[in-house]
């Protein structure tokens, strides 16, 4: 037998070598409109496959043609959407580049390219028919994947946000403005140019949110009084020797100085919480900084912050300006600083915090001279580490926005058809009143963990908003496009992972020099293969093994979510315990997973009595 992701993988393979590849596809059922104008498909509105990215458009919107010879497509040019017209266009120009680049950048362009057609093909489409984009983040395009990694800074006024750029890109940014007073008023996106005669330039940020090619067509929605007060700062990688080299794998986003006192009554012309909370979903890390003089948080700043909900793991704490105080201030200040922190940031870990002065002048504290050295060390290097896992970053990001678009439609779908035909909007108001007892009886059902449900008052503010609290514009919610998803989520989105971390690895030369006589090496002769292995090993970790080991408690959610009947998970389980010690070690568990996979697969698959000799792992056997 062999497994899905081997025989998908072969299959998709020999379509790309003998004929055409539909392996990424989006299924003719999950897509009730064109995918770019929107109009309703009909008797007389056909569906047209693009068959570069797979997504469905009606006839007007799939008027180009090109050949596509990677997918099989190489004698006669074929129909395909404007946005993949334009795409084929650049990449025929970058062939002769693309072989001059490392092998892991292809690996890395390759695996973007893979999780970009799951996503169209197994999220997208019911992200599209529940509006997913419009209650909570909006839709993902070509270029959130192809994006640099970003860094956001916040923080008041005057504590050396703008400096602490300059600082990192070795010289000033285009428009860069620093001085005591507020003179950062807009969000400045800091980005390289790496064009060999490329010089500095500003774009807009009107010209800026139309551009096919940036990560930020959907800050359109903030209106033009946002876009007025935004602008992208293009820097020359190659002039004054090379300074900025770092914006060649990162961009910076500078935003306005938080208001404080009697501005925050005046307040701003747009949603400048809204806006953080829109970058915040889509950069990489969170600077918060703050002044060693200036600790307070403003009413703004405790909602920006507020915005950033969900995002903990990205978030760094910088206290600049340090050098400016002696050693008993400093410990005062660090004290105060995670005290004002605490009652903001509701979260039971400690927030890392950098203590330094960021910036090209010399340090006022001598005595500290060792400590920022060593601060600043870190700091760096916790910068440096984004691009290097940027991969796996955007592959968490859309296993969250796959969970959140799955419970959404859920939610949907349970309160549509709970309306009675008549006093609809009494019954609505009423269900919505009482919507944490709707999550539970969700849950209970569909076996969605309650923390993935939305705050109730972010759906029910979302439902009015957006939606105008009318569920009958959603349509019957289609089960194949649940199964479709934890798929994804369960199957190919850990193997595609797994895939990426061994092919970087041997591309780095990182690859351990296992013999055939080590237990920890994939045999040639046992059933999983490597690239299997190291996705399940991947997932085995993830789940949070004690000593090794993943008892019963912590692999129970895991195996009732497979859907398989619990007489036949019970089996399993004996099966893969093959040391009967009631838990599962990463090759018990990759025994476990590749069973699952066989009988997800097939339901007519039996299990056997037991594992046969190619089944038990090379560690495992006397």
């Amino acid at each position: 037998t062999s497994s899905t992701w081997r025989s998908s993988t072969a299959a998709a393979m020999s379509q790309a070598n003998n004929g055409p590849d539909q392996t990424h596809w989006v299924k003719d059922e999950f897509v009730l409109q064109c995918t770019a104008c929107q109009t309703p498909f009909s008797m007389s509105v056909r569906k047209h496959h693009c068959r570069r990215c797979g997504e469905i458009f009606c006839a007007p919107c799939t008027t180009k043609s090109a050949l596509l010879p990677k997918l099989g497509y190489a004698k006669s040019p074929q129909r395909v959407c404007e946005s993949c017209f334009s795409a084929v266009k650049i990449e025929e120009q970058d062939n002769s580049s693309e072989q001059s680049q490392p092998e892991e950048a292809r690996i890395e362009r390759k695996t973007i390219e893979s999780l970009k057609r799951l996503y169209t093909s197994g999220i997208k489409p019911l992200e599209v028919q529940f509006k997913f984009g419009d209650f909570y983040s909006p839709i993902m395009s070509d270029a959130d994947f192809n994006a640099k990694p970003m860094i956001l800074l916040l923080g008041s006024y005057s504590v050396g946000k703008s400096s602490f750029i300059k600082y990192l890109c070795g010289r000033d940014f285009p428009g860069m403005r620093i001085g005591p007073e507020p003179t950062t008023d807009r969000f400045t996106i800091v980005c390289g140019n790496d064009d060999r005669n490329g010089s500095d330039s500003i774009i807009p940020g009107n010209a800026l949110a139309v551009q096919a090619d940036k990560p930020f067509r959907s800050l359109q929605g903030f209106g033009s009084a946002f876009l007025d007060h935004l602008e992208c700062a293009v820097t020359s990688t190659r002039s004054h020797g090379g300074a900025s080299s770092i914006l060649r794998h990162m961009t910076f986003v500078d935003t306005p100085g938080v208001l404080s006192g009697e501005k925050q009554r005046i307040g701003r012309s747009y949603d400048f919480t809204g806006v953080i909370e829109w970058f915040a979903g889509r950069c990489d890390r969170i600077l918060l900084l703050f002044d060693a003089h200036k600790l307070d948080i403003s009413d703004e700043f405790r909602a920006a912050i507020g915005a950033l909900r969900g995002h903990d793991d990205k978030i760094r704490i910088v206290l600049n300006k340090a050098d400016t105080v002696d050693s008993q201030q400093l410990l005062r200040v660090h004290g105060a600083l995670m005290w004002s922190l605490g009652k903001v940031i509701r979260t039971p870990e400690v927030c890392r915090v950098y203590v330094g002065s960021f910036w090209d002048k010399p340090i006022q504290n001598v005595d500290f001279k060792d400590l920022f050295e060593r601060e600043r060390r870190d700091l760096i290097t916790d910068l440096k580490s984004l691009p290097n896992s940027a991969i796996v970053r955007k592959m968490n990001e859309v296993v969250k926005r796959a969970r959140a678009a799955k419970t959404h439609a859920l939610i949907i779908e349970h309160l549509r058809t709970k309306l009675p035909y008549w006093s609809r909007e009494k019954a609505l108001a009423q269900m919505l009143d009482s919507l944490p007892e709707e999550y539970q009886a969700i849950h209970r059902k569909h076996n969605v963990p309650l923390g993935d449900f939305p705050r109730p008052e972010t759906f029910r503010r979302a439902l009015k908003e957006k939606a105008d609290n009318n569920l009958a514009q959603f349509p019957p919610l289609n089960q194949r496009m649940i199964v479709e998803l934890n798929e994804i989520l369960a199957s190919y989105l850990p193997r595609l992972q797994g895939a990426h971390s061994s092919l970087i690895n041997k591309a780095r030369g990182n690859m351990p020099a296992l013999g055939s006589d080590n237990p920890f090496q994939p045999d040639a002769d046992w059933e999983v293969s490597s690239e299997e292995f190291a996705a399940f090993t991947a997932e085995f970790e993830a789940l949070g093994p004690v000593s090794g080991k993943l008892g019963g408690d912590q692999l129970r959610k895991t195996l009732m979510e497979t859907g398989l009947p619990k007489e036949k998970l019970r089996h399993l389980w004996d099966l893969a315990d093959i040391d009967a010690d009631g838990s599962l070690d990463v090759h018990e568990f990759a025994v476990a997973k590749f069973l699952i996979s066989e009988s997800t697969r097939d339901q007519d698959f039996q299990l056997p009595d037991k594992l046969s000799p190619r089944l038990v792992p090379p560690a495992k056997r006397s």
